[in-house]
């Protein structure tokens, strides 16, 4: 006898997927903007500073922003679209999405690594759930789409949920940061493992602020001026181990 999977087991598979460093979505070459920062002069002691930083500025908007793709995607998963245009209530689509994001990330280095990581989220969604409208939806309006929006689609197709995916958004930033550390640092792993463990009020706190958005105007816009100028630094250099 065949025992059906509880929709929840589904769920809370697919998001401990979903936060897997092994995921083959491209994110293993990206260290969150870690070694521009390392190469700027950053030092271990200022690693987990750097991951809070992170935290409270490039990933809240972020995290916003993969909360509302994934609110747009139910709703096309639900059904046809109300319209071409926004309407009724219904969460920004996914072009809207970008452009916010695309406002709030004056970076063009920044904005590229977003969608090499979309690209490959995209991908990797296009492969699980080929049949589902929202990926679909998502791969002919925005091609190209940033990792947030990207990954917000996908983990609705996989059926996580929004609380789930704006705590993964910040785990996942906050492991890419403590994984890229070990590389490029002394950093004794026991100690860079807790800082995950640390961050957990301010994981929960963006978490919970991110579901309050409502439309492209709720994501923030929160400015990280030398992790901004440290990318841009970073795409000259012909010696590194990350592209971003």
């Amino acid at each position: 006898m065949t025992e059906t999977i509880p929709p929840a087991a589904e769920s809370a598979v697919a998001a401990f997927l979903l936060a897997d460093s092994r995921l083959p979505s491209g994110a293993y070459s990206h260290s969150a903007g870690l070694e521009p920062a390392v190469m700027a002069g950053l030092q271990a002691d200022g690693v987990y500073p750097y991951l809070v930083s992170r935290l409270q500025s490039v990933v809240r908007m972020e995290t916003a922003a993969a909360v509302l793709a994934h609110r747009r995607a139910a709703v096309l998963a639900a059904g046809p679209p109300s319209g071409e245009h926004d309407g009724g209530g219904d969460p920004p689509a996914f072009a809207a999405l970008e452009a916010a994001l695309d406002a709030r990330t004056p970076s063009p280095a920044q904005r590229d690594a977003s969608r090499r990581l979309g690209r490959g989220m995209l991908r990797l969604a296009l492969t699980l759930k080929a049949g589902n409208c929202a990926v679909a939806t998502l791969k002919r309006e925005v091609p190209r789409p940033t990792r947030p929006v990207a990954l917000g689609v996908a983990a609705q197709a996989l059926g996580v949920g929004e609380l789930q995916l704006a705590k993964l958004c910040c785990y996942d930033d906050a492991q890419s940061v403590v994984a890229a550390a070990l590389k490029l640092l002394p950093i004794d792993p026991m100690s860079a493992t807790a800082w995950i463990l640390a961050a957990e009020p301010q994981i929960n706190a963006v978490a919970h602020h991110a579901v309050q958005a409502r439309t492209a105007e709720d994501i923030p816009a929160l400015s990280a001026p030398w992790m901004e100028h440290w990318a841009e630094d970073h795409t000259e250099r012909t010696r590194r181990l990350f592209v971003a």
